[in-house]
């Protein structure tokens, strides 16, 4: 029953990204806490394989100068997994637990041993995690000793870590079919003392960037923004929006009152762009990256394939990477961009024929998939870490992928 519904997961994460519905990395300012040694000299357990077919390539300029998507993305997007320094933090539900991987000392282990886990966040000091709707309430905070404790007993789905703070929303009611957040945005201490309501009735997911929410209000689901306090509430737009990405300069969002159309908004100058129809936005290592059905000039959507697009923020505008031909990616997810190369996650074997990731070099007109590993990856920085199950190999390892240069270090769990 574990393998099936770790299987409905995994289907649901390419859903929501393909339709747009999935919490994204935002923007970051770099490691919290240690500092992680350098790949070419850190310690990193079993190493020396390559993933089949995966060659080393050197990663563009643009991405080796990128901002590290680490802080932000473990205090703020809420997924399965986690990383601060050398420690990863990592939700395995088939093994029951929330584990620790000490990239330094080589070690693995369990934290807490749960099989309902919704999201979880990491600060370099603690682990919060929100069970799933239905088999728990409250917001829950582990140390590194594996103590937990509930600080408080509020339904949430999504949290937004700051040093001091925990934004999160209030959880009014569920919906069955979208499963997203929807109540009052609240703000309370990381001890989960001084619950302060700041904005009711949020739904959907919501960012804060520079000084200001992003949200959409659940009523008219109309896009606003709000100061850090909650006050000083501005329309930027009308519709039934929801938001995939956001930073200081640019929001994507979907307007599915307009046939999930997919939005680039200037926050600054107010411009609002129409990129395409259906799919989503995500940011990765500072830049934005939209997957959409480019419009005709009759308005209708091209039924032939997917365009890629990534956003010059200095000329505010969104330039054509790739085209992905509907026949041969169908509605495989694009999970990542780095360097020259796209990648993709498939239930159904894609374009290599095997379940798993597998890689793509744009523009990918003449392109030629690499098959990359049996599994779903979590993008971090240039790596790509996953759970390496193989029916010969016990225990179930904790894997790590380097994409520039295809070596994989594992970890094996421990209790």
């Amino acid at each position: 029953m574990k393998k099936m519904k770790y299987g409905w997961v995994c289907l649901a994460l390419i859903l929501l990204l393909v339709s747009g519905c999935a919490a994204q990395p935002e923007s970051a300012t770099g490691p919290a806490g240690a500092a992680e040694p350098s790949p070419a000299t850190e310690n990193t357990g079993s190493q020396g394989d390559t993933a089949p077919g995966l060659q080393e390539t050197g990663a563009s300029s643009e991405n080796s100068a990128a901002i590290s998507d680490e802080k932000s993305d473990s205090m703020h997007s809420g997924k399965f997994f986690a990383k601060n320094g050398n420690i990863l933090i990592y939700y395995a539900e088939l093994q029951d637990g929330i584990y620790m991987v000490d990239t330094v000392k080589n070690t693995v282990r369990r934290l807490v041993k749960t099989h309902s886990v919704h999201k979880l966040y990491f600060d370099g000091t603690y682990v919060y995690y929100v069970p799933y709707y239905y088999l728990g309430r409250g917001i829950y905070r582990v140390d590194l000793k594996g103590n937990t404790e509930k600080i408080c007993t509020n339904s949430s789905l999504q949290l937004w870590l700051t040093e001091d703070k925990i934004y999160f929303t209030d959880q009014i009611g569920f919906d069955d079919i979208n499963q997203t957040p929807r109540g009052n945005l609240c703000t309370m201490n990381k001890d989960g003392t001084n619950i302060q309501i700041l904005i009711k009735n949020v739904g959907n997911y919501f960012s804060i960037q520079d000084e200001w929410i992003y949200y959409t209000h659940m009523n008219n689901r109309d896009l606003y923004r709000a100061a850090l306090d909650g006050s000083r509430s501005e329309l930027l737009a009308e519709g039934r929006t929801y938001i995939t990405a956001a930073d200081n300069d640019y929001l994507i969002y979907t307007d599915y009152e307009d046939s999930e159309t997919q939005h680039l908004l200037n926050n600054r100058t107010g411009e609002n762009i129409i990129l395409g129809q259906f799919g989503g936005g995500s940011r990765y290592n500072g830049q934005f990256y939209i997957v959409t059905e480019e419009r005709g000039p009759d308005g209708i959507p091209s039924s032939a394939g997917w365009s890629v697009f990534r956003v010059d923020q200095k000329a505010g505008k969104a330039v054509k990477l790739a085209f992905l031909k509907m026949d041969r990616f169908g509605l495989d997810s694009m999970s990542y961009v780095y360097g020259d190369w796209l990648y993709f996650y498939t239930m159904d074997g894609g374009p290599t024929g095997q379940r798993g990731t597998y890689r793509v070099k744009w523009p990918c007109d003449d392109y030629e998939a690499e098959y990359l590993v049996d599994g779903y990856l979590f993008y971090l920085d240039g790596y790509g870490y996953y759970i390496e199950e193989d029916e010969n190999a016990q225990p179930p390892t904790f894997a790590r992928i380097n994409l520039q240069i295809g070596e994989v270090s594992r970890w094996p769990f421990q209790e």
